[in-house]
């Protein structure tokens, strides 16, 4: 992986697609190739095949991205689109080995053609960080830390959901600028309101190959704004979907030896979190809300969270019990020993740092 590859990965976000080009598409199969020529020439849109005669080269206008993406949609399966390669080239220029690692999937193209208004999003930073916080489980009026999540704003102003979001970002590619868009903002505007509690920032670990070159603009944006280390925690989100420990073992590694703080998010909703959780030996726990939800009422429930906490603070693991919206799931945790809670019944996330009444 190269220093430019790198430089560009992590810089600003990218704008959308506009510009005049060709498309080239290679499918995986002769049949997935003729049936898009025949939906392109039905829709008056020409096309030729590459000189190999495996693939199609489509013409495309700067406004012509959406439109062409809805066509290649309908014309495809979700499978024909995923193994179909693609690569877009402004001009006239022919496709040669330094565009090797422009080539994405055809699902790719699709959804970022389909989905402009995220990447124009992303180009001109409309979004902002809304603040939930988290309590003593001893003093529930007592903040200890503020957890800072994703809204974005679309051209009108309103908001629009982080679950739509990332889940066209990760169609098109753009979990990586997305996230990384997320922690800047995240500590930008924990700066701007002086928050004085500890800061809890979520990531993907997904979205980072390289942790030195991926999360130095998170670090700079730290120093930038005069946020001590010691209390910012990384949030690792997904913890069900991780493939490759060892990768993250290496990111989070990363960030507590440049003086941060790790949290395991949605620990107890499957296996995969809790097997991590010997080997990662995290700063924090998160304990998932669908074992927290009616635990007073649930023996089940209430065994392993018992269990999960004690093994945390067996490792000298801080224990946070979140998605708490009943009283009576408030005061079963008060008894059973975890550190702190988070969820509606205590505060809902809003714009401004919670202030006590």
């Amino acid at each position: 992986m190269t220093n430019e590859h790198d430089c560009e990965r992590c810089g600003p976000p990218r704008s959308p697609r506009q510009e005049p080009g060709r498309l080239f598409i290679w499918p995986p199969l002769g049949h997935t190739k003729q049936k898009l020529r025949a939906a392109l020439k039905a829709n008056a849109l020409a096309s030729t095949e590459t000189p190999d005669q495996t693939g199609l080269i489509i013409p495309v206008g700067g406004e012509d991205h959406a439109a062409l993406a809805t066509l290649l949609a309908a014309q495809t399966t979700r499978a024909e689109a995923h193994d179909s390669r693609a690569l877009f080239m402004a001009g006239e220029g022919e496709p040669g080995f330094a565009q090797l690692r422009q080539v994405e999937s055809l699902e790719t193209y699709i959804a970022r053609g389909r989905g402009a208004w995220l990447q124009e999003m992303l180009h001109a930073q409309r979004v902002t960080t809304h603040f939930q916080p988290i309590f003593h489980v001893a003093e529930p009026d007592r903040v200890f830390a503020h957890e800072c999540l994703l809204r974005g704003i679309d051209e009108q102003g309103a908001p629009v959901s982080p679950g739509l979001m990332f889940e066209l970002a990760t169609q098109a590619d753009l979990v990586f600028p997305l996230d990384r868009l997320a922690r800047i903002t995240a500590v930008q505007h924990a700066a701007a309101h002086e928050v004085s509690s500890r800061i809890f920032i979520n990531f993907t670990p997904a979205a980072v190959y390289d942790p030195v070159n991926c999360l130095r603009t998170t670090v700079a944006a730290v120093e930038k704004a005069g946020l001590e280390r010691e209390r910012i925690v990384f949030e690792v989100i997904e913890t069900e979907r991780i493939g490759d420990p060892e990768h993250l073992a290496n990111v989070l590694r990363y960030y507590r030896d440049a003086g941060f703080r790790i949290a395991l998010d949605d620990l107890g909703g499957g296996y995969a979190g809790l097997g991590l959780l010997p080997s990662l030996r995290p700063d924090f726990v998160k304990l998932d809300r669908s074992l927290i939800d009616g635990v007073s009422q649930n023996r089940v429930q209430a065994i392993i969270i018992e269990r999960v906490t004690q093994m945390a603070h067996d490792l000298g693991i801080e224990v946070v019990a979140e998605g708490v919206e009943q009283a009576e799931d408030l005061a079963w945790l008060q008894e059973h020993a975890v550190d702190y809670v988070q969820g509606f019944f205590l505060a809902r996330p809003g714009p401004e740092p919670h202030t006590a009444p």
